[in-house]
């Protein structure tokens, strides 16, 4: 019997070398070698290259030293919940063993309410300013290739509103094309 391959998209981690980081249950995990560790159980060479991550990224920690994290565990499993702990189809650490840029994580928490925002976790910050969380969720949608109708009635804002936000994308990402704010939305790992 054959067996069609018809090219499906899986997660990373599962059918190779890389790492997917998530959360669930209020956990951090991985997903590697085709297997799923919690945090407690991460194999030795994730440790190793997110020792190595952290090290190389000293606003980071001193955002997680400014909040008082100081038992080691604890420290990294904030910096990977903040920088990494969105599943995607992006893997995190790829197959040669690179940490991979940090991804823009909607922890809930945006929008002035962590004072860590942008510090510890990855805002998106263009050439001519942040993008505001309903800002993200419009480029998100632009990204996925909706109409602007579907993107007000999945998003329930107006086509004013819409304009308004498409308008701020533009001048923050220097760019007056939608095109480029599709490119944006894959650049930034939003779809």
């Amino acid at each position: 019997m054959n067996f069609v391959d018809r090219k499906q998209t899986l997660p990373p981690g599962l059918m190779d070398n890389s790492v997917e980081f998530f959360i669930y249950m209020h956990e951090i995990w991985c997903l590697y070698k085709g297997n799923k560790y919690p945090f407690k159980d991460f194999p030795s060479e994730i440790i190793d290259i997110v020792d190595a991550d952290m090290a190389a990224n000293p606003k980071a920690m001193k955002a997680l030293h400014d909040w008082d994290i100081t038992d080691p565990d604890e420290r990294m499993r904030q910096y990977i919940a903040c920088r990494f702990g969105g599943f995607d189809n992006t893997p995190d650490i790829c197959d040669t063993g690179i940490m991979q840029p940090a991804e823009y994580v909607d922890c809930g928490r945006r929008g002035g309410i962590c004072d860590y925002e942008g510090k510890l976790c990855s805002s998106i910050v263009l050439p001519n300013g942040t993008l505001t969380k309903k800002e993200i969720e419009v480029l998100r949608q632009i990204g996925l290739g909706l109409l602007d109708k579907e993107i007000c009635e999945v998003l329930k804002i107006s086509q004013d509103t819409l304009r308004n936000h498409k308008d701020n994308l533009c001048i923050k990402a220097e760019t007056q094309r939608k095109a480029g704010l599709s490119i944006l939305a894959y650049k930034y790992k939003l779809i």
